[in-house]
């Protein structure tokens, strides 16, 4: 008997270890850092106030020098971030291919956190939500709110009065029309995509993710669940296509970390890519993902995942 306990001891020893060197070599660390942001062919991320630009397919390492740089957004060859290296906040422009570098003062304030698609920016500042176009230096305030994103001609952004809680709006760029996708109150973080918006819930479901199918005129719990244990979080989402990636937080004394989770829209399946409870600010393009954890910047292919 002892002889056979030991046996399916060792078994579930190996079998334990096995799991723990497959779930490893799943991702791959390529860098130190954090805030990781990722298009095409580029993972980009921050370390000591300066930017990372790593290359997928060369994996060559590129770094731009800027002594307080915070918050990188990346579309195609254009780069930009939140900069504090002259005590004044800025937004920094970065062409990768012929490295012109330009400075946004105006409109910018300590919270701004720039997202970029094509050659329009958008942030927010003083309550305000700002689009800019960089191939004709024209800034145009689009609306009060708050944490904008921007995809092709539609900008997501939140939005609410002292009296009223915040709502999840999409603008038209070409109409110059916004529309509240939301429905809720006490929305954050919206993400877009194609016709998909997401946010993150905190009114009725503890941070759970909502999708709003703009074509479909449409909106989706893509998590679920009311308890107080598990539940999914806020700033910490985003989609690209049919996926969408997020945190889930293990333990109620978590706020910015947890494991990395992926959904895809089309089957509304999710998987879990980590654990470990550590992870933080998960981002997904095409076929990666990137996160940070522990001061590392770890990369996941998903073609074979969900």
């Amino acid at each position: 008997m002892k002889g056979k306990l030991l046996l399916i001891s060792s078994i579930f020893i190996f079998l334990v270890l096995v799991s723990t060197v497959a779930s490893t070599t799943q991702f791959t660390k390529i860098g130190s850092g954090s805030e990781p942001t990722i298009d095409a062919s580029n993972v980009v991320w921050t370390n000591n106030g300066n930017i990372h630009v790593y290359n997928l397919t060369t994996k060559e390492d590129v770094i731009i020098n800027s002594s307080v740089a915070f918050h990188p957004a990346i579309s195609g060859n254009k780069l930009v971030w939140y900069d504090e290296s002259t005590g004044v906040p800025k937004l920094a422009v970065y062409d990768l291919k012929t490295g012109a570098r330009s400075d946004v003062t105006e409109d910018v304030d300590s919270y701004s956190v720039p997202a970029i698609y094509g050659n329009r920016i958008v942030w927010s500042a003083n309550s305000g939500v700002y689009m800019r176009d960089i191939s004709t230096s024209t800034q145009t305030r689009i609306a009060d709110g708050n944490s904008p994103d921007i995809y092709d001609d539609m900008i997501s952004y939140e939005s609410g009065s002292a009296e009223d809680t915040p709502q999840i709006y999409v603008y038209n760029i070409t109409t110059k029309q916004a529309v509240d996708v939301s429905q809720y109150g006490d929305n954050l973080a919206s993400h877009i995509c194609d016709d998909k918006v997401i946010w993150s819930d905190f009114y009725t479901r503890l941070g759970n993710i909502r999708m709003y199918d703009i074509a479909a005129n449409q909106q989706i719990e893509v998590t679920t669940g009311d308890d107080m244990t598990g539940y999914d979080t806020g700033g910490s989402i985003d989609i690209d296509g049919d996926r969408i990636v997020y945190l889930k937080h293990n333990d109620l004394g978590s706020t910015d970390s947890g494991d990395v989770y992926v959904y895809n829209i089309t089957t509304e399946k999710s998987k879990q890519l980590s654990s470990g409870n550590s992870a933080q600010t998960p981002v997904v393009s095409g076929n990666v993902v990137a996160w940070s954890d522990s001061g590392s910047i770890h990369i996941m292919s998903l073609e074979t995942q969900v």
